[in-house]
């Protein structure tokens, strides 16, 4: 009885993708980095740069220096990926250059948790470097699935890797935005504190994952 539910779940996992170690460890990369997706770039980070680090500045400012930062890091990135990428084809550094650009995105995502009122620029400079950091961790994640899934693997691994990262990345947002929602019950002061916290535990997440 034990053999054979085993054996359905070595079949389950290979189906989905996840039938080896290795394969089931890119997947949790996807896990992982996928928060910094959610909750720094697509909802707290942006709303806490607005009413709280560029709170001393006038809105359509604010806005334009955000709009600026996000510029300079999508032009950073694109002007890096190339290069990263012939790289990774290149030399057999993949896993140190991925962790290389985890640590990036990882300190300075971290770093954010002491943005005040008013560290428009500081919050600007740690935003664009946390941004490079995961894109280039992207380069680097992606180029090492060919080493590790067959060619018949390789849709159901990487089709893996986006349902974890949505399922990881949803997750955390949700309860950040739970913290934000209730900060007293989290035992946190206010709403800043919150959104400050949440920051900590895309760091936390992307490393402990």
């Amino acid at each position: 009885m034990v053999w054979c539910f085993s054996s359905d779940r070595s079949a389950w996992l290979q189906r989905i993708g996840l039938g080896r170690a290795e394969l089931r460890a890119w997947v949790l990369y996807d896990w992982a980095n996928s928060v910094f997706v959610t909750t720094i770039i697509a909802a707290v980070f942006p709303i806490y740069f607005s009413s709280v680090a560029a709170a001393t500045l006038p809105p359509a400012v604010a806005t334009a220096r955000f709009a600026l930062a996000t510029t300079i890091a999508c032009a950073i990135v694109a002007l890096l990926t190339p290069m990263l990428g012939a790289l990774a084809d290149a030399k057999p550094i993949k896993k140190k250059m991925l962790a290389a650009f985890l640590g990036i995105g990882v300190g300075t995502t971290s770093l954010m948790v002491f943005i005040q009122r008013g560290d428009w620029l500081l919050a600007c400079l740690l935003f664009v470097l946390a941004d490079i950091g995961a894109a280039g961790s992207f380069v680097f994640y992606d180029a090492l699935l060919p080493h590790i899934a067959r060619d018949e693997e390789m849709d159901r691994v990487s089709i893996a890797g986006y349902a974890f990262g949505y399922l990881g990345g949803g997750l955390l947002l949700t309860l950040n935005l739970l913290c934000l929602q209730y900060p007293y019950a989290f035992g946190l002061a206010d709403e800043m504190a919150a959104a400050r916290l949440s920051f900590l535990s895309v760091a936390v997440w992307w490393l402990v994952f």
